[in-house]
């Protein structure tokens, strides 16, 4: 039997706690696990980081959160797009939300906020900025936010974050 050992670890490379919150990078092992942008297995030490981030729970179960390039790391918390987004898919107005990572010259990264309003609806960047500070915390709330008429995807649908922080 061929089995796969997952860790969840954080910038030190050591393992997170297993609470279910504490956030870090999942990097797996095993027999058919290859490094192909290393081209050297033994780099690692065999590991090979997913650039998935997840938590893992006292059971062992681990729970992915977010893509790594998706996340703003501060002193204190890991903020992750996903958790936003689901926030703005809340209100009535917007019809698609895409929320990318970008380097500000005095913030250092900050989260940027795409929106596609629903037909027929209005909605002004500060009215956003309200809404984002009435229901998240602080620390999570979008510095930028722009709108598009529509958020280029992939043929299967997923939205291209990464030519979405070209065109912005």
């Amino acid at each position: 039997m061929v089995s796969t050992t997952v860790r969840i670890i954080d910038d030190q490379g050591e393992n997170v706690k297993h609470d279910g919150i504490e956030i870090g990078e999942i990097i797996v092992k095993g027999p058919s696990v290859i490094d192909h942008d290393s081209g050297n297995n033994n780099e690692n030490e065999g590991w090979l980081r997913t650039g998935d981030m997840g938590t893992i729970d006292e059971e062992g179960r681990v729970k992915i959160v977010d893509r790594k390039k998706d996340i703003v790391l501060n002193d204190k918390d890991a903020i992750s797009s996903i958790e936003v987004e689901s926030v703005f898919t809340k209100h009535p107005a917007i019809r698609e939300i895409a929320i990318i990572v970008r380097p500000h010259k005095k913030l250092g990264d900050i989260l940027h906020a795409i929106v596609v309003l629903q037909e027929g609806h209005l909605l002004t960047k500060e009215e956003l900025f309200l809404y984002a500070k009435e229901n998240l915390e602080e620390i999570k709330c979008p510095k930028e936010i722009t709108f598009m008429d529509e958020l280029p995807k992939t043929p299967s649908g997923k939205i291209q974050k990464i030519q979405l922080s070209e065109l912005v």
